[in-house]
């Protein structure tokens, strides 16, 4: 399991709505020189589909990017996560991400706070949850520190929304562990080419927890961004399932477990 962010990406962008996905060769806060790909997902840099590493703005200047420390942390205090949703978020979808939030709360210990005028003046950083066009669903990673974005789309059922909650929490994809290639072969032909980027980033200097997960819930599916209606993903070991969309792994619990330790 991937644990959470520790960089905060600022990107600054001349307002093009860019079709295939955008480059940026940088330097971490650890001195490490590394490639940075995202794609413009409605005015959000976007990188493994639903991942929001920050907001495009709008420059007259020419495109560039920075990382720079988070300074405010990467964990949620003592497992407390408030949150907001927008008035013009769909009941249907706030009745998915309450069913989300009481699962990963009765398996793990997480609270999501929903920020009323009467608490409102207790929480500095929050998450807010508003809707979104097309197939969208996407989030950020652990806490960002003041106003963060969860984007769901009519199609984010409970367990996707789940998903990005994970994200939410600190965990990131199962598959951009270190160790994957012990675990897992990444079919590169059958990738779509626009979304290659997508299963070789490595963005954060976070922890890989525990062994392995097949099972998790933060797990590509074996055919994640398929051009041909072929696996993008194949286990090395045989019999496994991967991309699970029904439940929260006992590997994605522990996890998450860990971090309000």
């Amino acid at each position: 399991m991937k644990w959470s962010v520790l960089l905060l990406l600022v990107f600054i962008s001349t307002g093009v709505v860019a079709v295939k996905p955008s480059h940026r060769l940088m330097v971490d806060p650890t001195g490490v020189m590394r490639d940075i790909y995202y794609e413009n997902q409605n005015g959000y840099a976007v990188a493994e589909g639903d991942i929001i590493l920050s907001r495009i703005a709008k420059s007259k200047d020419l495109v560039s990017a920075s990382i720079t420390p988070n300074v405010g942390g990467i964990r949620w205090p003592n497992g407390v996560i408030p949150f907001v949703f927008a008035d013009s978020l769909p009941r249907d979808n706030v009745e998915y991400c309450r069913q989300a939030m009481i699962l990963w709360h009765e398996k793990t210990g997480v609270q999501f706070v929903e920020i009323t005028p009467e608490n409102n003046d207790q929480y500095l950083d929050y998450v807010y949850i508003q809707p979104a066009g097309g197939t969208t669903c996407s989030s950020e990673v652990g806490r960002k520190g003041f106003l963060q974005v969860i984007n769901l789309a009519p199609r984010c059922t409970t367990m996707i929304t789940a998903h990005e909650l994970g994200h939410t929490i600190g965990l990131w994809h199962e598959q951009s562990r270190q160790d994957r290639d012990q675990y897992i072969t990444i079919i590169w032909d059958n990738i779509q080419e626009e979304h290659q980027f997508n299963f070789n980033q490595h963005l954060t200097d976070g922890m890989d927890y525990g062994p392995y997960n097949y099972d998790s819930i933060m797990h590509y599916s074996a055919y994640g961004f398929s051009k041909n209606g072929e696996k993008t993903i194949i286990p090395l070991q045989e019999g496994i399932t991967i991309g699970q969309r029904d439940h929260l792994s006992e590997g994605d619990i522990a996890a998450v477990k860990s971090m309000l330790e």
